[in-house]
């Protein structure tokens, strides 16, 4: 394991979900929303290379279908058999991500695979963004 890698294992197993206790999925993907402020509106090319230099690992997407997109996240080996409250933070970045480039609200929700995890966001086209 490369110390970033290590790093943010230490927090997310550890930190986090000792201080976070029962609430870490919700606030870890409200996390993620929030940082994905900080990075506003990314073409896929750019979400694919921050996902890799974020250590979060390689993010591609399967499907765009209306208002669904369907990504695809290979974890780095050490974190591909979390539990599934796991991948919040990734599913909250994309999530805002999409609601910043079509200006509407949107939520997302992740599902781990055996080795993979499948993020998918819906947007709500009816819901303006803020």
């Amino acid at each position: 394991m490369s110390q970033p890698i290590f790093a943010i294992e230490l927090l997310r197993d550890y930190v986090l979900t000792d201080l976070l206790g029962e609430d870490y999925a919700q606030v870890i993907y409200w996390s993620g929303k929030r940082v994905a402020r900080k990075f506003p509106t990314m073409s896929d090319d750019e979400l694919t290379a921050f996902f890799a230099e974020a250590g979060w690992g390689e993010l591609t997407i399967k499907k765009e279908r209306g208002s669904k997109f369907t990504y695809e996240l290979t974890p780095p080996p050490a974190t591909q058999a979390k539990a599934t409250g796991y991948y919040q933070l990734e599913a909250g970045f994309l999530a805002e991500q999409i609601a910043g480039r079509f200006q509407c609200v949107a939520e997302g929700y992740a599902d781990p695979t055996r080795k993979a995890v499948q993020i998918t966001v819906q947007l709500d086209r009816k819901d303006d963004y803020e």
